[in-house]
């Protein structure tokens, strides 16, 4: 368990091998090649990705075509230059759009003829072709529709230029043909515009009559919606069709786009090439062995110790089964410095202990490690593989404290066993947990000491180790702090507790009084220990209120991360009341009370509830109390992920 030990690895080789390098620290997935540094002009910077075009092109169509891209084999790939890659994409674009081109005339042809057959429609029964309509030399026609209140007004006119013939009405319309002599046609159309005569010019191959004409557009019109249908199914069944094919292709071609990329990370000087970055030690040996193998390609390996790590050394955490979860939580705040503590088992011990204590119970946190444990297996979550542990430890505390989903009748709780209550003080036993809301609090304030006491114990060790003997001793959360805070506790403990009374004048000048001036001083005084002096610069005044403000303030903090830890107790309170709750809702609170189907409904809700909306409340309070309360005191998590290179679209879904 801790930090995974890291090796710096150079790599060294002619250039023409540069490519093959560079793949094959991809393909180990155990590389984190580094940034330029130096002479800049060592570096290729002015070469310009060649895949670059075609890489864009593909994923464009791809999106079109609702592909998500996703790294998979591409063995079966022969396409090597960026010219492959764009004649693939050209030919793969022109079948698609052949296919939508189609798709679009024939959807275009089918509304015209649709179109056309609503008019037609209209015109039924009439016993004249449309050949003849349009070959009339001396008589112009014109169909259409018009307000079919309008049509009284046309008798004026019916025998003197112009003749409507009305074929149908329907929704507030006439539909019909008028006739008028070609010297008058002008006229006419001005007074059937002044009728709001709405025109419909209809296409020259109309040749029949329209009963003849509808049955022929029917028979075009459904050979046109098979043929839309066909063409569809082929729009839509190309993505399926092409999906294998296209995300071999986009793989390679994101590979070797990649791995171009990442030339501009190797420094270039007299056709040779160099570059480095880290690599965890146990997997350097392989990866090196590899390397090697490539013709003129050298490595040098040099093993990073801790205490002489920069701070670009990048981290990669290595815990075993019960703690790994618990990483998501330590990433969230943020990683170690590479060479110093790893808080994942921490983090997971006390996450794991509090929630038991704060949610107690068998049947629930059975229920709960149950969840987590199906969950984990359909989904990446990493919140269902801690629920599985949490859970259990939330059903070892709901043994002691007797509940079984909130009964407490099946198992004999901790708080029924008289002889050890008798040693609290208490005469009598307690019948519920509520008569013992005190100790619980008191309990509550001494697991918060324990743990605030183990955080500065690991700040000052830690701080030993970097040879920061300042921070060390003189610091808050250091000796001092640690002997002020211990000693004042003590004291208070033991005079509220066992009437003893510890703050002598000695006491309070030697473990209260001096850690509190050695704190108040911690900067000069670790500058005279390390022997460097103080850069910045400031006046007696300015020193004192601003050492001043540190002390009050950590004084308070003392006081407030203390309390917090209140919350432990006050969460075992709230989980026993709203199980009571359920109890009286279901009304078995009541002796001997009957167990009815209402009964067994209304406790399955209220545990559902409960589990739900306490059990998260539980989780999130805890996490708070890590992060705030116990990290505070010794963590820092300013470390660098490592991120080895590998080929994935992960970044672009």
């Amino acid at each position: 368990m801790g930090i995974e030990k890291m090796s710096q690895l150079t790599v060294e080789g002619n250039l023409d091998k540069l490519d093959d390098a560079l793949m094959l620290c991809c393909e180990s997935r155990m590389f984190q090649i580094s940034d330029v540094s130096g002479d800049s002009l060592l570096r290729s910077t002015n070469e310009q990705n060649p895949y670059e075009g075609a890489y864009t092109e593909l994923r464009d169509t791809a999106q079109a075509l609702n592909i998500t891209p996703e790294f998979v084999d591409y063995s079966n790939i022969s396409y090597e230059s960026a010219e492959d890659f764009k004649a693939y994409h050209t030919e793969l674009s022109q079948q698609l759009s052949e296919l939508r081109t189609a798709y679009e005339d024939m959807q275009t042809a089918l509304e015209e003829h649709m179109q056309t057959d609503s008019y037609v429609k209209h015109m039924l029964h009439m016993d004249v072709s449309f050949t003849e309509l349009f070959n009339m030399r001396y008589i112009k026609s014109r169909f259409g529709k018009m307000p079919a209140e309008n049509l009284a007004k046309l008798e004026y006119y019916d025998k003197k230029c112009l003749h409507f013939m009305t074929f149908e009405e329907k929704d507030g319309y006439a539909w019909g043909l008028y006739l008028t002599p070609n010297k008058s046609s002008e006229f006419a159309d001005m007074v059937m515009n002044s009728l709001c005569f709405e025109r419909t010019r209809l296409p020259d191959y109309l040749i029949h009559d329209p009963d003849s004409t509808d049955e022929v557009l029917q028979q075009i019109i459904t050979n046109e919606k098979n043929i839309v249908a066909d063409l569809e199914k082929k729009i839509s069944s190309f993505a399926d069709t092409h999906r294998s094919e296209l995300l071999s292709v986009m793989s390679k071609l994101k590979y070797l786009y990649d791995c171009f990329e990442l030339r501009k990370k190797a420094l270039i000087s007299d056709g040779r090439f160099s570059f480095s970055g880290y690599c965890p030690t146990k997997s350097s040996a392989q990866l090196t062995d590899k390397l090697t193998a490539i013709e003129s390609v050298t490595t040098t390996q040099i093993p990073i110790k801790g205490r002489m790590a920069s701070a670009d050394v990048p981290v990669k955490l290595k815990n075993n089964f019960i703690f790994r979860p618990f990483e998501m939580f330590v990433k969230m705040y943020g990683l170690p410095e590479y060479g110093t503590f790893d808080p994942t088992p921490y983090v997971a011990v006390t996450y794991m202990l509090m929630f038991g204590i704060m949610f107690g119970d068998v049947g629930q946190g059975l229920a709960i490690s149950l969840l987590g444990l199906v969950m984990s297996r359909f989904s990446k979550n990493g919140l269902f593989p801690i629920m599985t542990r949490i859970g259990l430890f939330s059903a070892a505390f709901g043994v002691l404290y007797g509940s079984v989903f909130g009964i407490e009748t099946i198992i004999e709780p901790f708080f029924h066993r008289e002889n050890i209550w008798r040693l609290l003080g208490y005469t009598e036993q307690p019948h519920n947990i509520f008569q013992v809301a005190t100790v619980l609090l008191i309990a509550a304030l001494g697991i918060g000491i324990v743990l605030i006491t183990i955080s500065m114990t690991f700040n000052t060790v830690l701080n030993f180790r970097k040879r920061k003997w300042g921070e060390a001793l003189f610091s808050v959360n250091g000796v001092c702090g640690l002997m002020f805070y211990i000693s004042l506790v003590a004291g208070v403990a033991c005079m509220f507790m066992l009437d003893i009374n510890l703050f002598s004048p000695v006491y309070i000048i030697c473990l209260i009084v001096l850690p509190l001036v050695l704190i108040f001083f911690k900067h000069p005084l670790s500058d005279l220990i390390s022997g460097t002096k103080h850069e910045e610069k400031m006046s007696v005044g300015n020193f004192i209120i601003e050492n001043f403000i540190d002390l009050f303030e950590a004084a308070l903090s003392f006081l407030s991360n203390t309390m917090s830890f209140l919350r432990i107790g006050g969460f075992i309170l709230s989980h026993a009341g709203m199980m009571l709750v359920v109890a009286q809702l279901a009304g078995t609170t009541v002796p001997d009370a009957e167990i009815t189907v209402g009964t067994v409904i209304t406790y399955i809700i209220g545990n559902l509830i409960v589990m739900g909306v306490e059990g998260l409340l539980v989780g999130i309070q805890i996490l708070r109390l890590e992060f705030y309360e116990i990290f505070n005191r010794f963590y820092s998590g300013n470390g660098q992920s490592f991120r080895p290179v590998q080929i994935t679209f992960e970044t672009e879904n």
